[in-house]
């Protein structure tokens, strides 16, 4: 019984609505009605700055991996009958894109999902970290770079498996959350289509300073 309790209790952690609290706290407005309307923490960047971007990104990811790490790294939960680690993650997870505090219309999960892969398997997040920011760089568009890093994370698990011949549950639990990302990402890849996806801003400098060199060598040109 202990153990279905504990997955109730993973996925109300992970329906904690960061960006909505946040935004109300600090900015007294609702994210639901600004930008997106997401809840996710792109969202929050954009419509809120930096500090409650940052703020709803940490503990988002925060949410995703917290039952994973104490139930691995501690004691606490010695003495329970409980199911696989990413069990919970996986309903924290879903608590973050299925939140029943708003008729289950939450965020896409890319946060805490990254969470779940960082306090499971480090290493996986380690390497996604650049790779997200790398396709971000390149291509300006959070969404395409979630749904790279995403597709490498489940190319990762299917490696990782078949080397070892075990921990299947992290194959079908990383298979499971990608095609979430995946399908709550649909609106994004039809603005993409029609070219009106939201290009991110934080590589703004780099293109500012690139401007800067080519109008000072057209110059010199002159």
């Amino acid at each position: 019984m202990e153990k279905f309790v504990f997955v109730v209790l993973a996925y109300l952690v992970g329906s904690i609505p960061f960006s909505y609290l946040l935004g109300k706290l600090i900015k007294g407005e609702d994210i639901r009605k600004k930008g997106s309307g997401n809840l996710g923490a792109t969202n929050a960047y954009r419509v809120f700055g930096k500090l409650v971007g940052t703020l709803v990104l940490v503990l988002d990811t925060a949410k995703g991996g917290i039952i994973i790490a104490l139930m691995m790294y501690t004691g606490i939960f010695v003495g329970y009958d409980l199911f696989h680690p990413l069990v919970y993650g996986l309903f924290a997870v879903l608590g973050h894109i299925f939140p029943i505090w708003f008729k289950f219309k939450g965020g896409k999960g890319v946060a805490s999902s990254f969470g779940l892969l960082l306090a499971y398997n480090p290493l996986i997040a380690i390497i996604v970290i650049p790779i997200f920011i790398l396709t971000e760089f390149l291509t300006r568009y959070v969404s395409v770079a979630s749904t790279v890093a995403s597709v490498f994370s489940l190319i990762y698990a299917l490696v990782y498996v078949l080397i070892r011949q075990d921990d299947w549950i992290f194959l079908v639990v990383t298979f499971v959350i990608v095609s979430l990302i995946i399908f709550k990402h649909r609106s994004n890849y039809i603005r993409l289509r029609n070219h009106q996806e939201n290009r991110v801003r934080l590589f703004d400098w780099f293109d500012r300073l690139l401007e800067k060199r080519k109008k000072a060598s057209d110059n010199k040109d002159i």
